[in-house]
Parts: C-alpha cells; structure tokens; sequence
C-alpha cells in the first residue's frame, strides 16, 4: 500500500512539474532584429530589379516594420520570396522566412512600396487637343514612372504631331497622346496616285472624307467620277493600291 501511495506521489509531482514549466516563459537562445530582416528583404527587391534590367535611379521604401524575433539555439537562416512581380504603382509583397537548423520558424510578410525615376519629356503648359506640338512645349525632368508606358525623352518622336486628350502642364507624354493632324478635308482637290500592279498614274480627285496622314479616306476620281479608298500621304496628296 506504501508503494502505491509513493507510485502516485511521484505521478503528481511529475504531472504538476510539467504544467509548471508550460506555464513558465519560454527561454530563446538570442533574437534577431528587424531590421536586419528588412535589410535582407531590401537586397531581395534589389536584385529582382536587378533581374529584370532596371538600372534607373529608384527608392524602395518599407510600409510596415518588420519585429524582432526570439529565436531558439540554432543555425538561422533567411530566404526571402517575392510572390508577385515587381510594382512600379502599387505595392509589392515580400516574405521573410526565418528558417533555424533548416526548419521554417518563422514569416514575416513585408510590403514595398518601389519607385523608379526617369529623365523624360513634361509639358511645360496645358496641351490642347488637334494644336501640333514643337520643341518649345516640352522640358526635360526627372519623374516617377509607372512601369507600364514608354515615357518619351526625345522630341522628335512627336514634333509636328497632335494630341488627341487634353495634357495637362507639368505631366510626363508618352507617343500614345499624340496622333498624325488631319492632313485632308471634305471638298479639298488632291493627287491621285494610282498604284496598279506598281506601274503609278496619276490623277486628280476631291476628298470625301476628312483624313490624317497614313489613315483610309474616300476620294472621287475627277475623270471617271469613282468613289474610291484611298491612303493619306500628305495635304495634297492620297494614294490607291489596285
């Protein structure tokens, strides 16, 4: 009977023992800073850039903090992932996981917020939709670009072209603003180039339909008086391919 009573003494002391010790605060070997887990998620983002052939001026800016991390005894090592392609507009997530003696620990999920700059051409003024555009409009400037569209640097990408959006002053123009101006109207009499199996004619014809150099216009033939298509070459000239 003494034996037994002394079997559950040692049951209960071990059992109390234990619930102790999971009530105590857990003991860490050491803890690693925050900060040195957002500089690795910083080199990370950088060499994504670097991957992708950005080597533009840009800033990359954390929009939440990473916390320090107890950690237990072991060899710690940080891999970082970004799940999503890189974000010139929006955010862009970056994890951290925090590995320590090759098992996975920790995640810590930090937000990028990535800006790149570019030397293009901005309207010195407000543009106006159909007025053709000149050196004179435009200066040189180092903005935020989005990623998406091709900024223009050189003014001859759309001097003598014409907006077709209203451009406000001081914003960066890509080629799609612009457009050819209208280069034929209803009435005008023009040159008919007539292109047949590529012996060229030529004729005169009035314009049926207003067009911009390169665009589809109607155009009567003055002598046969046939409606034809005809392709904008310049003011005072279309062509048609038979």
């Amino acid at each position: 009977m003494r034996n037994a009573q002394c079997v559950i003494e040692k049951f209960l002391f071990v059992a109390v023992l234990i619930l102790t010790m999971s009530l105590m605060p857990r003991t860490f070997a050491f803890t690693i800073n925050g900060a040195e887990i957002e500089a690795i998620a910083m080199e990370a983002v950088e060499q994504a850039l670097a991957e992708r052939g950005e080597t533009r001026r840009h800033e990359i800016f954390f929009t939440n903090r990473s916390p320090d991390l107890k950690l237990p005894e072991g060899v710690v090592d940080i891999k970082t992932n970004l799940p999503a392609p890189i974000s010139y507009i929006s955010l862009t997530p970056v994890r951290a996981i925090v590995f320590v003696n090759g098992r996975a620990m920790r995640t810590v999920s930090l937000t990028a917020n990535v800006k790149v700059y570019d030397s293009v051409l901005v309207a010195n003024h407000d543009l106006r939709i159909e007025i053709p555009v000149s050196a004179a409009d435009f200066r040189t400037a180092e903005v935020a670009i989005d990623g998406r569209n091709e900024f223009i640097k050189d003014i001859a990408e759309i001097e003598g072209l014409v907006p077709h959006r209203f451009i406000r002053g001081g914003s960066p123009v890509t080629k799609g603003y612009f457009q050819q101006p209208v280069a034929v109207n209803t009435g005008q009499r023009v040159n008919i180039i007539l292109n047949v199996r590529g012996v060229k004619v030529s004729a005169k014809g009035i314009i049926m339909s207003r067009g911009r150099i390169g665009a589809l216009v109607k155009v009567k033939n003055e002598t046969s008086e046939k409606i034809l298509t005809a392709r904008v070459i310049d003011a005072h000239t279309v062509e048609v391919t038979m």
